[in-house]
């Protein structure tokens, strides 16, 4: 195994018996919190209700932010953070998906800092990397996917720029996160379908990449592909069962806080990086989208190029059962069964569905390069990523016939 160092910071609670020790352990971090919010749907699910109730037991004072987008905007979050200065608020809860996490991390860290603006601090930024500190964030999430409760990440965007782009700090990691399953029983299964395929990328990309040196972190990755894998279709059947529900949102914190890469190489978030640069063409893009889009092509891009062959080999045995063959044709059933799940759970799709047309590939590829090339002229994937390369994987993303029920 590869040394590596691990830190996870965030006191985990789950489940809905666990709200009384939640809100007490918030008490520590100050008497005012600022609320966060998305579009309105937990308002109208009760669940804010029930935050501020809880808040209020305790004795927390609390200032309520509504209207962090999807792919939450750098204005939105200035805009936020000169409320929560004027407010002299302590800590931060966020209450939401990944964006609102996101978003949340982003305030506190300008409210912290007293600083105006939080796209000079994003990756490619003339301030990246000089933020100092943030205020407590303290986490519900209510979408299973980006797995923000337990990370340093916030990926924002700038529509102006047409940019998308992460701001990482370890003091960013929230204090504390609160997994209730009983708040996802309502989500629509679109999100869920997103959600699972965000939860994949995050295991996806250092599994294949990294390197066998971590035998452990292969299996534990496994694991959560696996939960993914099997809980989606069933929750296609029965979206309200809040067990299954659990399973996801357990997977999705499972999958990104740091385990799922110990004692392999590090190794970049590729394809990350590639769906990143096209949400920031399209902001209407979901983030699980853009991946669950850009898997088969990339796949089979590595595929092509004779990279990451034995990983693809080794998931197509652990995941779907399959050894006859030999070690490319055992890959290419990876990818074939892969390809399979994405079209039962309705993630089939090309870009050009998402009005991300090919007469912009170039364009989205130039700012991948640029913002995650580290000042080279390519991105890596075991190996070289050149702009044609990208523009390629693009490109291949059209062969990606929807199902009929989606067209």
């Amino acid at each position: 195994m590869n040394p590596f160092e691990l830190h996870i910071p965030t006191r985990i609670y789950y489940g809905k018996e666990k709200a009384g020790d939640y809100f007490e352990q918030l008490s520590s971090y100050g008497s005012k919190a600022m609320i966060v919010i998305g579009g309105g749907s937990v308002k109208k699910m009760g669940y804010l209700k029930d935050v501020q109730q809880h808040l209020d037991k305790n004795d927390i004072k609390h200032v309520l932010f509504e209207g962090i987008e999807a792919n939450p905007h750098s204005k939105t979050i200035n805009k936020a953070a000169e409320i929560g200065k004027n407010e002299n608020v302590d800590f931060m809860i966020a209450l939401g998906g990944g964006s609102v996490m996101d978003a949340s991390k982003a305030i506190a860290g300008l409210i912290h800092d007293d600083l105006d603006d939080i796209w000079p601090y994003t990756v490619g930024g003339p301030k990246y990397r000089q933020m100092k500190g943030a205020l407590p964030v303290c986490a519900i999430p209510t979408t299973a996917a980006t797995a923000s409760e337990v990370t340093a990440h916030a990926v924002i965007s700038n529509p102006e720029v047409k940019g998308k782009s992460p701001v990482s700090y370890p003091f960013m990691k929230p204090a504390a996160s609160w997994l209730n399953p009983a708040y996802h029983t309502s989500l629509p299964m679109t999100t869920t379908r997103d959600g699972a395929s965000d939860i994949l990328s995050h295991v996806f990309e250092n599994y294949l990449l990294g390197g066998n040196e971590s035998d452990l972190a292969d299996r534990y990755s496994e694991s959560v592909m696996e939960t993914v894998l099997d809980t989606l279709p069933k929750l296609e059947l029965d979206p309200e069962n809040e067990h299954l529900r659990g399973q996801m949102l357990w997977a999705s914190t499972m999958a990104l806080n740091g385990m799922q890469i110990a004692g392999r190489k590090a190794a970049p978030f590729t394809l990350h990086n590639l769906e990143h640069a096209l949400s920031g063409q399209n902001h209407e893009l979901a983030h699980g989208r853009g991946l669950a889009i850009l898997y088969p092509a990339y796949f089979r891009w590595l595929y092509k190029h004779d990279r990451s062959i034995d990983r693809m080999a080794l998931l197509a045995k652990r995941l779907f059962g399959i050894s006859d063959g030999n070690q490319r044709e055992n890959a290419m059933a990876f990818i074939g069964h892969f390809e399979g799940w994405l079209k039962q759970n309705h993630l089939y799709e090309r870009l050009s569905d998402q009005d991300i047309s090919p007469e912009v590939f170039g364009d989205v590829a130039d700012y991948a390069i640029k913002t995650y090339g580290g000042g080279k002229d390519e991105l890596a994937a075991a190996g070289s990523l050149t702009r044609e390369n990208i523009i390629e994987i693009f490109e291949m993303t059209e062969q990606q016939k929807p199902q009929p029920e989606m067209a």
